[in-house]
């Protein structure tokens, strides 16, 4: 599919401030549309990816085999088959363009598919898993840097198809942002995404830990925690009043 240069693409956008070259030039001009009004995005998106290096690092060491990985961006970067080269992995996101790019930079390897695919109609990622897996249910999914583009209903519908249709086992990370709506400075840059293709949700532990039910969130501590790297983080990049942090949570299939 033809690349369409007239829309930016969230994926692209966050390719280009981890510093890649996958990007067009309205990804890079959005880019700095948000960092006008974000300017600590650089630092919180090289936590998020070194939270899934983190968790595939982890994963790997478990044993786990079999990854379904969603909005996966470009695999830049360190990604899921980096650290776990003995298993089968998918990868999907919603931009054709994205897709395509991932595809070149992933070459001929046969343990990992990329797939086109939208996370809010789940059907058709979950009928690729049983193809690509064999029929087999234990798996690790990555979500992260999905559940703040989505909303309250779509995510809950992703989070009880992916656990009706795995195994006991199963675990999943994701990450999320959380931060005070009313902050002055929250809404310029909720709008600033929205014009750029992506609208931006805010929540609470406790309103994700209800959403993704029935997976259950054994632990959820800021990345910058998670990495040890408090330090990285300074009150300003938690935009003051409105108190912004990135949170990374790790779950299970639970009973």
């Amino acid at each position: 599919m033809p690349a369409d240069m007239t829309k930016p693409s969230i994926g692209r956008i966050y390719d280009y401030v981890l510093g890649g070259h996958h990007n067009f030039e309205i990804d890079r001009a959005a880019a700095q549309q948000i960092l006008k009004v974000l300017p600590s995005y650089p630092r919180w998106a090289r936590l998020n990816r070194w939270f899934l290096q983190m968790v595939a690092a982890q994963w790997a060491g478990d044993g786990h085999s079999q990854v379904l990985d969603l909005g996966s961006g470009l695999p830049t970067q360190g990604h899921f088959h980096d650290a776990m080269s003995n298993a089968k992995i998918i990868y999907s996101d919603i931009d054709p363009v994205t897709v395509a790019y991932a595809r070149e930079v992933l070459g001929d390897n046969p343990a990992v598919t990329y797939i086109q695919a939208d996370i809010r109609e789940p059907s058709a990622i979950l009928a690729t898993a049983d193809r690509i897996f064999g029929g087999a249910h234990r798996i690790a999914v990555g979500a992260i840097g999905i559940a703040y583009f989505i909303d309250d209903a779509n995510l809950a519908r992703l989070a009880q198809a992916l656990h009706a249709w795995a195994a006991p086992g199963s675990v999943m990370a994701l990450s999320f942002i959380s931060a005070d709506l009313t902050a002055p400075n929250v809404q310029p840059i909720l709008e600033t995404y929205r014009r750029n293709g992506a609208d931006v949700y805010l929540r609470d532990e406790a309103s994700v830990r209800q959403l993704v039910a029935p997976w259950r969130m054994n632990e959820c501590r800021p990345l910058a925690s998670w990495l040890g790297m408090e330090s990285l983080i300074q009150e300003s990049d938690r935009e003051g009043s409105a108190n912004a942090e990135m949170y990374g949570a790790l779950l299970d299939y639970g009973e």
